[in-house]
């Protein structure tokens, strides 16, 4: 494929976070230490090709690897809420056995049209995401980025690349501190094309 530009972007989930396991949309715990060592490790095995900025997350189980982190390679840092996981509501901070079995298993099976109680609609979400991440694929043609997000946010995000409706998207594991890359090849005579090359 003929291209003159190349855009090369690193998508890292974070690692585990102290309270344990629930649904955990804007709820701002931090990173456990457990899940600090898990981004230290992915990120220390890593493809060695150079970063040139780290975009992440408000929440704190991004932003405080993401800040450390870019003040340590010497990279420039945006925060960006646009990356912030979906707001769950009612669900928030409770596990799936306090959640109404049902209602969980209806959101997964069609969640376009069954959002948690009090939360953010999948539609928007996913709307929400995909936009900032076309702003961000246009501001930094020919830049490799570092996108250190949530498990939602990655989802969406490769769920598109590959033409996934909303409910298969579920099929993608994005498990914490997973990094997955994807490159935008752009062209002028054609609309950009993604590939993802890595993703683990």
């Amino acid at each position: 494929m003929s291209s003159s530009l190349v855009t090369t972007i690193s998508l890292f989930r974070h690692g585990a976070v102290e309270g344990g396991a629930c649904y955990r949309g804007i709820t701002d715990d931090p990173l456990s230490t457990e899940g600090w060592q898990q981004m230290q490790q992915a990120i220390n095995t890593a493809s060695p090709n150079s970063r040139d900025i780290i975009i992440s997350s408000p929440l704190l189980r991004c932003y405080t690897f993401a800040k450390d982190l870019s003040q340590r390679l010497n990279l420039p840092l945006i925060s960006n809420s646009e990356f912030q996981e979906i707001n769950f509501g009612d669900w928030e901070g409770k596990t799936a056995e306090q959640i109404d079995s049902h209602a969980l298993s209806q959101f997964y099976l069609d969640p376009s049209n069954n959002k948690p109680p009090n939360g953010e609609s999948f539609i928007l979400f996913q709307a929400r995401i995909l936009l900032a991440w076309q702003q961000l694929i246009e501001r930094y043609q020919g830049k490799h980025i570092l996108l250190v997000s949530h498990g939602g946010v990655i989802r969406v995000i490769l769920a598109n690349i590959l033409g996934l409706d909303i409910a298969h998207s579920f099929k993608l594991k994005i498990g914490y501190a997973c990094l997955s890359h994807v490159e935008c090849f752009h062209s002028s005579d054609s609309d950009d094309f993604f590939q993802l090359i890595k993703h683990g």
